[in-house]
């Protein structure tokens, strides 16, 4: 029983280490990746698209709580269709799985796949 539970608390502590890289993103210089940027603008574009650009330039913490959102659920979108495809049959699997995806993912964001121009 104990061993069929690791894949969801793999699952837990891999969606709180993503959602706490999104305190490290307002600390990346340059145009940082293409995954960074994917998260960042998408969450600028969103806050534009609500209020106004003037208000999405001003106005930091709405935009980095919706950049917590769509950091979590680019990185959930993948990781649950893997979970759920894999959890019942190999859990252990599923773990290391997850495992291996939040640290690709990470990568992406933070070091893989540098961004050569942005706004």
């Amino acid at each position: 029983m104990l061993k069929a539970r690791i894949h969801v608390n793999v699952l837990s502590l891999c969606v709180a280490v993503v959602a706490l890289s999104t305190l490290l993103l307002p600390w990346v210089r340059g145009y940082g990746t293409i995954q960074y940027q994917l998260v960042v603008l998408g969450a600028w574009g969103v806050i534009a698209a609500i209020t106004s650009s003037r208000y999405a330039d001003l106005h930091h913490g709405p935009v980095w709580a919706v950049a917590l959102f769509i950091n979590v659920l680019c990185f959930l979108l993948p990781a649950g269709l893997f979970f759920f495809a894999v959890r019942r049959r190999w859990p252990g699997a599923a773990g290391v799985g997850i495992g291996l995806w939040c640290v690709f993912y990470l990568a992406c964001l933070f070091v893989l796949f540098p961004a050569t121009d942005g706004p």
